[in-house]
């Protein structure tokens, strides 16, 4: 496969290149909208999350909402005990290196901290990202 001037990969006829298996933790953590700045600023500050020549890597979706009704016990930031609130939430995901201090200082560090929910949600899933040149992470 080779890419053409637009970036578009399509079959090279004198040869292959070679492709390089990236083992990577996908992080994804759905942030109130008014939040997402603090959240970002937190991880950003525990870790720039450099990846070649770049870094503070993430992407965010639109806005969509979360629901949640806290049960007795708990201590909301936001509702009431036993009735179900609905507010603006947006995904906020990046990639980093299968690295598990890594990963726990970020959630630990920079997660935890900053998001203003008692229990944020946080996803990981381990993914590999396919690249015809693995030192550009």
């Amino acid at each position: 496969l080779r890419r053409d001037r637009t970036g578009r990969l399509f079959p090279h006829a004198a040869g292959a290149i070679g492709v390089n298996r990236v083992a990577l933790y996908r992080m994804v953590v759905f942030v109130p909208s008014a939040a997402l700045g603090a959240v970002k600023q937190g991880i950003l500050a525990v870790d720039a999350l450099a990846a070649g020549d770049y870094e503070h890597g993430m992407w965010w979706s639109a806005p969509g909402f979360e629901q949640f009704r806290p049960r007795v016990g708990a201590s909301p930031v936001q509702g009431e005990v036993g009735r179900t609130e609905v507010v603006d939430s947006v995904r906020l995901e990046f990639c980093l290196p299968r690295d598990p201090q890594r990963l726990q200082r970020i959630f630990e560090q920079g997660i935890v901290p900053h998001h203003p929910w008692q229990v944020p949600v946080v996803q990981v899933e381990e993914i590999e990202l396919l690249l015809a040149d693995a030192r550009l992470l």
